[in-house]
């Protein structure tokens, strides 16, 4: 199928309307009315790995994107209990990569003696996914945000082991994300920003879409992992997109600029009520933020446009996830993520491939960042090691009754103190235990903004059965966290 360059975007690809009927068909998606609907097609034994990676997107944002449910929702699996184990970049991204809770991986924080690039290094950075799938076979790329703070500490042009392909942004070197950044191209560092078509996302998107073309050509299994910035803030889009999503605003929910906090703890206590002036500003901001992720859904569309171009998507499995979510007023807590609130700790996460059915929902089983690694290693049949504390999610993604799942997810944040602040997520209920000795506890089933904590009058045996579970969670390793 020959590529279709769109107007408005230099080298854009544009998504022919027979990619939509080529997604389904490799998809196992629906048929026309009347017609028999095919049979899912049947995992391939080395299929290709695309994952890609937004920063800060919210579900209540991702709920906005006007193609994102086209594109890949409705030719796949939607998780809508998806949870990571830490709200915040470089503790979540080394869980995405290793398989490990942050109290196992050991990255804390984004910067500082256990933050970042640094923690990474010193710690798991030698067995990845990455390190896996290599070793298992496979030719691997990274494109984009790697862990923050890379490469301090080591040499501006430094790849880590198990990456083939390496087009990583330089964190420390970064200005504006976006329209300012460096890259190191594969031991080469390049400075980018200056020309018209070197907005961040289009630049990544070039070398996804070249790694995907060499790899089909090649006939060997590849894993692509892609991370752009956006939404992160500073949110700053593309040209073509800085006038559009118009009338956009941070979502109204429930716990939006709460007026009685009386029973939360003191961090949010302390925090004013936004005025009409900071509500503005926040509305702004959360237009940019979907701006910037136009070009995401462009990278995407693309993305799928090239591995069907190249006949390998009915081979390739594409997720996109989120490294943590975003809080955008609720609480009254504006632009903060490392809380275990739910619009903080729930992502967006979607799936789609072979044996996958389309446009099929799972709000049953909690899942976890720490899942991930472990399920490209089963899709990939390369075993993963006994250290990653999640589990292969391929039985859900082929929609088998699964029924010895974990029926809660746990979240934490550990301070450079060595204090631990931590939630558990059942059906139920959120629990969370602050390193402050505070306590809140929301039913979900009624409350699910979480606006009345219950901990003050709550039965004490549903609270000591609440506090022992999240107990053995935090200090879980292993098969102990499966």
């Amino acid at each position: 199928m020959p590529l279709v360059r769109a107007a408005g975007r230099p080298g854009r690809v544009g998504l022919p309307l027979a990619l939509a009927a080529m997604i389904s068909s490799a998809c196992g998606g629906a048929s026309p009315a009347g017609m028999t609907p095919p049979e899912p097609t049947p995992p391939p034994k080395r299929p290709n790995l695309v994952f890609i990676l937004a920063d800060d997107l919210d579900v209540r944002t991702a709920a906005m994107m006007p193609r994102l449910p086209a594109l890949i929702g409705q030719h796949g699996l939607t998780f809508d209990r998806s949870y990571v184990t830490q709200s915040l970049c470089a503790p979540s991204r080394a869980s995405i990569l290793t398989g490990q809770y942050p109290h196992d991986h050991r990255v804390l924080d984004n910067t500082g003696p256990d933050g970042g690039f640094g923690a990474f290094r010193r710690g798991q950075e030698g067995s990845t996914i990455a390190s896996w799938l290599h070793g298992g076979g496979y030719r691997t790329a990274l494109v984009g945000k790697y862990i923050n703070g890379y490469p301090t500490g080591a040499a501006p042009d430094y790849v880590p082991a198990g990456w083939d392909e390496w087009h990583a942004q330089l964190s420390d070197l970064t200005a504006d994300r976006y329209v300012n950044y460096w890259l190191n191209d594969n031991g080469t560092v390049n400075a980018f920003g200056v020309k018209d078509d070197e907005y961040e996302t289009d630049v990544l998107s070039r070398r996804a879409l070249s790694f995907i073309e060499s790899a089909a050509q090649d006939g060997k299994p590849f894993f692509l992992y892609v991370a752009p910035d956006a939404p992160h803030l500073p949110a700053i889009p593309a040209p073509r997109h800085a006038t559009m999503m118009n009338g956009t605003a941070a979502p109204r929910v429930p716990s939006f600029n709460e007026a009685d906090v009386s029973d939360k703890p003191a961090f949010v206590r302390n925090a004013d009520l936004m005025t009409t002036l900071q509500i503005n500003h926040l509305d702004r901001v959360e237009t940019a933020r979907l701006r910037t992720m136009l070009s995401v859904e462009d990278m995407v569309e693309d993305v799928l446009t090239v591995l069907a171009a190249n006949r390998v998507l009915d081979q390739t499995y594409v997720f996109f996830y989120s490294d943590n979510g975003l809080m955008l007023g609720e609480h009254r807590l504006v632009e903060q993520k490392d809380v275990n609130y739910e619009e903080a700790i729930r992502v967006p996460f979607l799936v789609m491939g072979p044996g996958i059915s389309a446009a099929t929902h799972d709000a049953e089983h909690f899942v976890l960042n720490v899942d991930i690694a472990p399920t490209l290693a089963e899709l990939a049949g390369v075993p993963a090691p006994d250290s990653v504390d999640g589990r292969s999610l391929v039985r859900l993604l082929r929609g088998e009754s699964v029924t010895d799942w974990r029926r809660d997810a746990m979240a934490e944040s550990t301070s450079y103190t060595g204090g631990l602040s931590a939630t558990l997520r059942t059906p139920e209920y959120a629990y969370t235990e602050l390193e402050s000795n505070e306590r809140e506890l929301y039913d979900m089933r009624v409350d699910p903004y979480q606006t009345t904590s219950l901990h003050r009058n709550a039965d004490p045996a549903l609270i000591a059965a609440l506090s022992a579970r999240l107990a053995q969670l935090t200090g879980c390793r292993r098969e102990t966290c499966r």
